[in-house]
């Protein structure tokens, strides 16, 4: 689904490539790794598993995020997931979005077989592949089993009110309005920056992370306000949705310094949207 929206106010915090542009080498490596990663899945060893994921890991659950910050604490329940029948899985298509040369987002439809190699389950997950010296891995994922059997009207409603809350989050950033901002986030929150792909985690709303100093911004960057020109949701499920949308920086001469392409994940927690990942793509341009 794709949703144009009006320019409105943005968030401060760190080129698009759509699907139609020539691959690059970084697609190239990340889908090779993204590959590799299934392997490993069906090998049903986490040893191996492992190997493909790069840490800080990020797995976000239907109603939860967690954060694997060494190998140790990322595993794949294998012995719950034969319980439900599982013997291996398989994509059946693998659908390329943001690029840049240190990151790639993926959104994948797979299937889960059991012993007679028949499909028991389908079901849509979203990637974030990055390069960390050399070694492309996954390092964000969200899926769903079964997601066909959500209830169209309650996907909608879904859909408006994350967007709602992006529109209330970037209104709030103009504004400068800490106190509105934090309705709009949720901790354990994770982002990984564009620059080395820097791992930031905010686990209460004193973290820089969702706490922003507006007077250090303004000193240090000229800025004044920053503008979104687009956003698209490239998943969605009750309680979580995903979006890929570009915003630009902007300082007191009115110039553009800095476009971001980045994807920001918005979940639904005590009745109440808001952001708990970002992921930031390199800044297409710079001192404008």
């Amino acid at each position: 689904m794709h949703i144009q929206l009006s320019t409105v106010l943005l968030f401060t915090l760190l080129p698009i490539m759509s699907t139609a542009q020539p691959v690059s080498n970084a697609e190239t490596q990340a889908r090779l790794a993204l590959d590799r990663f299934l392997e490993a899945f069906n090998s049903g060893d986490n040893d191996l598993v492992r190997q493909q994921v790069n840490f800080p890991a990020v797995t976000h659950g239907p109603d939860s995020i967690s954060i694997a910050t060494i190998p140790s604490e990322f595993a794949i329940p294998y012995e719950a997931n034969r319980t439900q029948g599982w013997a291996s899985s398989r994509w059946d298509r693998v659908t390329t979005y943001f690029v840049s040369d240190e990151k790639v987002n993926f959104g994948v439809d797979f299937s889960r077989l059991n012993d007679a190699g028949e499909v028991y389950v389908t079901g849509y997950v979203f990637y974030v592949f990055t390069n960390q010296n050399g070694h492309w891995g996954m390092q964000y994922r969200a899926g769903d089993l079964a997601t066909d059997r959500y209830d169209q009207a309650l996907l909608e409603s879904a859909r408006q009110e994350a967007t709602a809350a992006v529109d209330e989050f970037f209104r709030a950033f103009n504004a400068r309005d800490n106190a509105a901002l934090h309705r709009v986030h949720h901790v354990p929150q994770a982002l990984i920056a564009f620059e080395n792909n820097l791992f930031l985690r905010a686990d209460d709303m004193d973290a820089p992370l969702v706490h922003t100093d507006f007077s250090a911004l303004q000193s240090r960057e000229n800025w004044v306000r920053s503008e979104y020109e687009d956003v698209r949701i490239v998943g969605a499920t009750p309680t979580r949705v995903i979006f890929e949308l570009l915003f630009q920086r902007i300082n007191t001469a009115g110039g553009v310094y800095m476009r971001i392409p980045a994807l920001w994940v918005l979940a639904r927690q005590d009745g109440r949207w808001g952001i708990q990942f970002r992921s930031l793509m390199a800044s297409t341009s710079k001192g404008e």
